[in-house]
């Protein structure tokens, strides 16, 4: 079975985020065996998302986000005021 590579553009995205979440981490002292057991999850889970591994699962990075006490973070994404989409869907709704 063939693989393809991941895109670039998410791929970039991604390993920022582990870099913002190594950050975190090292910013409240903990080391990857520290965040690793705070969160429940294998150090090599940490790893993966600190290198922006595009197979971390969501609920992983949540846990992580937990330990780290910025869960309210995963809030923000898909705001529906911020998807410019969404925004012209509505208003063409109302249009009607």
């Amino acid at each position: 079975m063939a693989t393809h590579p991941f895109p670039l553009l998410p791929g970039k995205s991604l390993v920022a985020l582990g870099q913002r979440v190594a950050l975190a981490r090292r910013a409240r002292q903990l080391n990857q065996r520290d965040l690793a057991f705070l969160a429940g999850v294998g150090a090599s889970s940490i790893a993966a998302l600190e290198k922006g591994h595009p197979g971390v699962a969501v609920g992983t990075l949540a846990r992580v986000l937990d330990a780290l006490g910025l869960l309210a973070e995963i809030d923000q994404w898909l705001q529906p005021e911020r998807d410019p989409a969404l925004v012209q869907y509505a208003v063409q709704q109302l249009q009607r």
